[in-house]
């Protein structure tokens, strides 16, 4: 009797659970999904989503009556796919539904465990809908992904036709992939009530050069009209059409100089020039303050009902502004001309609070080194000297945007306070270089004075052959956060970069020389400007209005390397440090590549503590080291639940992890250990407890039962 109901259950599981076979309803029922994202051009495949605690709950949408299939990637491609295959056969009228995995660019293969719970799905005239949940983490690893807050590349597919079979099947007519925040809303523009205005800041048809990859493009702006004090409530970019794959990003800065209309106003009406090169006006350097960072994917940014950023000098912001476009052109496509730029929204019923934005990380200097064919880490460090600086009630951030370029992979943002590592908060471990859409908190986060802040980035060089730096240029790299927060406060800037002996070190040079003879403040490029005399930038910016924009030049600072010569010892001497680190030789030895890693991210830093006006805060360590404290540990990922046609069975070493109080604060979350840290695919939870996903297939006595079955039958 036993069997019998056995084999009936698990013979009749695949109609609840995956392998989904049933007669296709044509209404659903209403269902309210809080998010909604158009995944192809057209607007035909359309996907809905909630997310709950333990689940995901998914409804596609797609203009086909052939199959359809939307699925989870690790890398945008099929290779690791986790795929949700269905159709509905247009004789029978019958809904089929797969729970999937792909090895490669081939027809994706059944999964033995069937993980999704399909609610329905029908095909009318038009379309074909389907409608299902999972949990995010299935533990069904590795035919299935964990699903997370981080970036999730959504692959989709669907053709004209249906299967002949379950794997028998024409290869898709159309696919895609999107990047998504699965657990975040999507970003959507509300109806303004009447007090909100909108001013456009755009260039004015720049030719892009077909000679360089990249180039940054800057121009300065002033809103009119502001006779009281108004607030910046949010933005959205405005990228001209057929322009999208060369707009990477946009910043906009506020421009601090004392007598700043003298400076800035003849700048309104004489167009914009390239940054941070040499046909750059010397005033622009003063327009550093970030107040809107846009990239590539992102939809724009509103802020929070109680924060604005206010405008004009005298109510503590800025009158003129700088935007600086980042044209990223790899194939070096000819005649792209843009007047792409940012809209502006901002009222003059002020909000209660006023906010900033604080960019933190790695300093963008070529003492910022990812070594070829490896997988490499990068840190910036903002330390407790700095925030000492911070309000005396702290800060309190409400959203962020986390910044690499090709190379990056993850980005974690680990906070300190007294030695003890608190949860992080902003963090992906699936960074996409083309999604980077601000990150709202659900809850605010809180950083007081003294606490310290850690960037952390990791890269994947292994398919480069030389060494990337850090610099502007799309193919150098970059390791930064840019947190909005309020109370607005002078500090705009808490970052950290490795000092040039760091780099040196390990490569077995004792002594270098500037060949400048300079101090060796070789960069950033604008620490010269630094603090300069309002009459001598004047007498600069005048041989500027004289003279037109030259021709683009390349931008390149790893070049300033070339000026660090080495002195010792005499089997180096008279080598650059560019030339050495663009040696393949040097790459070969994987003591140095250890030495390397340690020092630039536990070596000697330089800090950079900068204020709204470009200056430092001179109470600020010059230099910092990575700090000890005791490293934060996430609870194991939940226990699997026992949904689907295996048992979980818990190690017993899993039951005494968790009352083991010696391994946990009265919290149960932080380790009692002095360390450096982990990866933060590590240190923040991002893969699943082996233990937590162990399970025992019911194969066996499956089989036996079927063997009983044909005995007693025969």
């Amino acid at each position: 009797m036993w069997c019998s109901r056995f084999l009936a259950a698990i013979l009749l599981l695949p109609l609840s659970k995956g392998l989904f076979t049933n007669t296709a309803e044509g209404d659903l029922g209403v269902m309210k999904f809080q998010h909604q994202a158009i995944l192809d051009q057209t607007g035909a495949f359309v996907m809905l989503w909630s997310p709950l605690e333990d689940e995901i709950h998914i409804e596609i949408q797609v203009e086909t009556t052939g199959f359809i299939g939307i699925g989870f990637s690790p890398s945008g491609g099929m290779k690791g796919a986790d795929i949700v295959l269905a159709w509905v056969d247009d004789f029978t009228g019958e809904l089929h539904v797969h729970d999937r995995h792909a090895t490669g660019m081939m027809i994706p293969f059944i999964d033995k465990q069937q993980d999704i719970t399909v609610a329905g799905g029908y095909q009318n005239d038009t379309h074909t809908v389907l409608r299902f949940s999972r949990p995010w983490n299935t533990c069904d690893d590795p035919e299935d992904m964990k699903l997370s807050g981080d970036t999730t590349r959504v692959i989709w597919a669907y053709s004209y036709r249906d299967p002949e079979g379950d794997m028998d099947m024409g290869i898709h007519d159309q696919r895609g992939t999107k990047s998504i925040y699965l657990r975040e809303p999507r970003f959507s523009l509300p109806t303004f009530s009447e007090d909100v205005k909108s001013i456009d800041f755009l260039t004015e048809e720049v030719e892009l050069p077909d000679h360089l990859d990249t180039i940054y493009w800057c121009q300065i702006y002033r809103i009119p009209g502001l006779v009281t004090k108004n607030h910046l409530i949010g933005y959205t970019p405005v990228i001209q059409n057929g322009n999208h794959e060369q707009v990477h990003h946009i910043l906009l800065y506020e421009c601090h100089v004392n007598e700043s209309s003298v400076h800035y106003e003849q700048w309104l009406i004489a167009g914009g020039r390239q940054c941070l090169t040499a046909n750059m006006p010397t005033s622009w350097y003063y327009c550093s303050h970030t107040i809107i960072a846009w990239a590539i994917g992102s939809e724009g940014e509103l802020f929070p009902e109680h924060v604005g950023l206010p405008l004009g000098e005298a109510y503590g912001g800025a009158d003129y502004y700088m935007m600086q476009i980042h044209y990223d052109n790899p194939k070096l496509k000819t005649g792209v001309v843009d007047s792409s730029g940012l809209r502006l929204y901002y009222t003059d019923q002020t909000r209660e609070l006023d906010g900033g934005v604080i960019m933190l990380g790695s300093d963008v200097e070529p003492t910022m080194i990812i070594p070829p064919r490896q997988h490499w880490r990068t840190t910036g460090i903002c330390s407790g000297d700095c925030t000492q600086s911070f309000p005396k009630d702290g800060i309190r951030i409400f959203q962020g945007l986390l910044h690499a370029h090709l190379l990056g992979r993850a980005i974690a943002v680990r906070h300190i306070r007294n030695g003890v590592e608190l949860p992080t908060v902003f963090k992906d471990m699936n960074y996409d270089f083309n999604y980077q859409q601000q990150r709202v908190l659900k809850e605010e986060m809180v950083v007081m004075p003294g606490d310290t802040l850690i960037v952390e980035c990791d890269y994947d060089s292994t398919r480069k052959a030389i060494p990337t730096f850090g610099g502007e240029d799309t193919d150098d790299e970059m390791c930064l956060a840019y947190f909005t927060y309020y109370p607005r406060m002078q500090i705009s800037r808490c970052l950290s970069v490795p000092t040039v002996s760091q780099i040196y070190k390990p490569l077995g040079v004792q002594k270098v020389y500037f060949e400048d003879k300079s101090s060796g403040k070789t960069f950033p490029l604008t620490d010269g400007y630094t603090g300069m005399d309002t009459n001598r930038i004047k007498e600069m910016d005048k041989k500027f209005l004289e003279n037109p924009s030259g021709d683009f030049q390349e931008l390149d600072i790893s070049l300033a390397l070339k000026r660090i010569v080495a002195k010792s010892p005499k089997e180096y001497e008279n080598r650059t440090l560019y030339d050495m680190l663009h040696d393949s030789r040097t790459w070969q030895d994987p003591k140095v590549l250890a030495e390397l890693q340690d020092l630039t991210n536990y070596g000697t830093h330089k800090s950079i503590c900068g204020r709204v006006n470009h200056t430092r805060i001179q109470r600020a360590a010059a230099t910092v080291r990575y700090p000890d404290f005791i490293a934060f540990k996430p609870l194991e990922d939940e226990a699997c639940s026992p949904s689907h046609s295996e048992v979980y069975v818990p190690y017993e070493s899993e039951t005494t992890d968790i009352n083991n109080e010696d391994q946990r604060t009265s919290e149960g979350k932080a380790v009692n250990k002095k360390e450096k840290g982990s990866s933060p695919a590590e240190g923040h939870g991002s893969h699943a407890s082996a233990a937590a996903c162990v399970t025992v297939s019911l194969y066996p006595l499956f089989l036996f039962c079927v063997s009983v079955w044909r005995t007693f039958i025969y």
